[in-house]
């Protein structure tokens, strides 16, 4: 056999090539195999009782069995990577475009329900004002002065709860939006 021989043409799939390794190898073992079968290949004394030669050969085909097949095991462990790595490259991507549209929606979401939220504080506020500005504008006609100064700090007082409860509700309503969910 020749060199040539050995060589795979450039069309063979990976896993049937041989390691350039073995080319070397594969050369002179090449040759005491082509001699030993000439020699020997039909007597049963020679298979059962091989002399030196027929031992070296056995021993060299099965160092290139055993290294082809660490080779191709070897190729066949990166393919299998390389196609796990594209899977979760595929997945990540899937789930990152996914992702985005959830989040893009619950934008939408929270961004709608914070202006129905300030609309319906501006009209409660709208009421209240509408309430507590007569009840202040008749503070003048209280004719006792003690009277007239406690009534004006609980109508003050009670200005100031209605805009703190307004305040907080919408700082209550930023921190439900700012909440995140762990696998804790």
């Amino acid at each position: 056999m020749s060199t040539d021989d050995i060589t795979p043409a450039p069309n063979t799939p990976i896993l049937e090539r041989e390691p350039e390794a073995l080319a070397p190898h594969m050369q002179s073992n090449s040759a005491l195999v082509a001699k030993t079968l000439d020699r020997n290949t039909h007597g049963l004394l020679t298979h059962l009782f091989p002399d030196e030669l027929d031992q070296v050969v056995r021993a060299h085909e099965a160092e290139q069995l055993q290294t082809g097949f660490e080779y191709r095991r070897r190729a066949l462990r990166m393919a299998v990577e390389s196609k796990l790595q594209a899977v979760e490259e595929m997945c990540n991507h899937v789930l990152v475009t996914g992702k985005s549209e959830i989040r893009r929606k619950r934008q939408e979401f929270f961004a709608e329900q914070k202006l129905a939220l300030e609309g319906s504080m501006n009209a409660c506020a709208e009421r209240f004002q509408a309430q507590i500005e007569p009840r202040l504008g008749t503070l003048g006609a209280i004719r006792n002065e003690h009277l007239r100064e406690r009534e004006e700090q609980r109508l003050l007082r009670a200005v100031d709860d209605f805009y703190d409860m307004l305040d907080q509700l919408g700082r209550e309503f930023l921190d439900i939006i700012r909440e995140g969910v762990s696998r804790g």
